[in-house]
């Protein structure tokens, strides 16, 4: 019996260049907070002349840098895990678990989108008051970052392998 997982393979390939172009903006997520701080720092320590906006910046940046490698990784099978039962049970059983993991992982995901849609419009245009960056920004990490939880979550389901170690179930030979 041929595996039905080989059809979704396409969708698999798009979705991991999706999570690419999310590691790619993580990157330079990282890089912004990190230059930031560094100046801040430089600033007031040195030239005894602190900028307002910076901290906002930087919290900011590190917001959407959580939501996006969270995100990013639901489909690496990097997110918290006690494998000590699953790895008790039969590889089918194993499945049965990694299968209800990716649900609830889908489940959170469509909560972050929820919440974070009602925290945008709740803010509206409100703005943060020493930068005057638009405060929706901030909440906005949650939907993106739920959108790919849940995109990954789903690929992982109709893709796969579930698997962190990638153990295989048996095919039958009917």
């Amino acid at each position: 019996m041929a595996n039905p997982q080989k059809k979704f393979q396409p969708l698999a390939r798009v979705v991991d260049g999706i999570n690419l172009l999310a590691q790619f903006i993580c990157y330079r997520l990282l890089e912004i907070i990190v230059f930031v701080i560094v100046m801040q720092v430089v600033l007031r320590f040195v030239f005894n002349s602190p900028t307002k906006w910076s901290e906002e910046a930087a919290m900011i940046s590190l917001v959407w840098f959580g939501m996006l490698a969270v995100a990013i990784g639901v489909r690496r099978h990097r997110h918290i895990a006690i494998t000590f039962f699953r790895d008790l049970l039969p590889p089918r059983g194993a499945l049965v678990l990694d299968i209800f993991a990716q649900i609830i992982i889908l489940t959170f995901a469509m909560i972050l989108i929820f919440n974070g849609s009602e925290l945008m419009a709740i803010t509206g245009k409100a703005r943060l008051p020493a930068s005057q960056i638009p405060k929706f920004l901030l909440y906005m990490s949650a939907m993106a970052g739920g959108g790919l939880m849940a995109l990954n979550a789903l690929t992982n389901l109709v893709a796969g392998p579930l698997n962190d170690d990638h153990r295989s179930v048996p095919e039958s030979t009917s």
